[in-house]
């Protein structure tokens, strides 16, 4: 697994044009022309179009029998957007291979009952996932309650929110929430002097 810029990919997949030619090429392999066409989009537009994808590499291009360069999908990328009252993040990986070799030699309808299987454990990991961000949710606001009880202002509030993920320095804190370093500093001092949190090797921990 390759983790990759997940605000990169949010960016570029924020285009419509390049959604469809992602959506066409899903079905198959596309060539240049073809595309334009299904697309009724200008050639420039979608030559630049392409180029991002394959910058990105959500795509690559091939030449078939004809010498027609072919585009296609390069590889599984997966995009996991989470967004609660008590919690934001965004994570994007890709997949070089996915480790399962799939005979050729099978008809139609054992394909279609193999897809509805996955289909079946794809549903039953979603609603895994949704319990665990409930609870998780759950959680967090358990916490924000807790952290209201240590906390003076909102400043200090979000540094403790920031820290339920884990240690972290005043710079990186600083960075994450877009404040002054010099005023991340001052809060962690006084939630120090109330025994909120603690210093070690110059990472702040709750």
């Amino acid at each position: 697994m390759i983790i990759v810029d997940p605000v990169e990919l949010l960016d570029i997949l924020g285009n419509e044009n390049r959604r469809r030619i992602l959506q066409l090429l899903s079905f198959r392999p596309f060539y240049f022309n073809e595309m334009a066409k299904r697309l009724d989009v200008g050639p420039k537009a979608v030559i630049d179009h392409l180029e991002m994808l394959e910058r990105a590499g959500l795509i690559e291009c091939y030449h078939g029998q004809s010498r027609r360069k072919y585009f296609r999908i390069a590889r599984k990328t997966v995009v996991e957007i989470a967004v609660s009252p008590h919690s934001y993040g965004v994570r994007a990986y890709r997949s070089e291979n996915t480790g399962v070799d799939v005979p050729k030699t099978r008809d139609l309808k054992m394909l279609q009952e193999e897809l509805g299987q996955i289909e079946e454990q794809r549903c039953n990991l979603r609603r895994q996932l949704e319990e665990i961000e409930a609870k998780d949710m759950e959680i967090k606001r358990h916490a924000a309650t807790e952290i209201q009880r240590f906390t003076q202002d909102n400043l200090e509030a979000e540094i403790m929110v920031a820290l339920l993920s884990g240690g972290a320095s005043t710079t990186s804190l600083a960075y994450k929430l877009e404040v002054p370093a010099v005023l991340v500093e001052e809060c962690l001092k006084g939630l120090q002097s109330r025994g909120a949190v603690k210093l070690a090797g110059g990472v702040w921990s709750i």
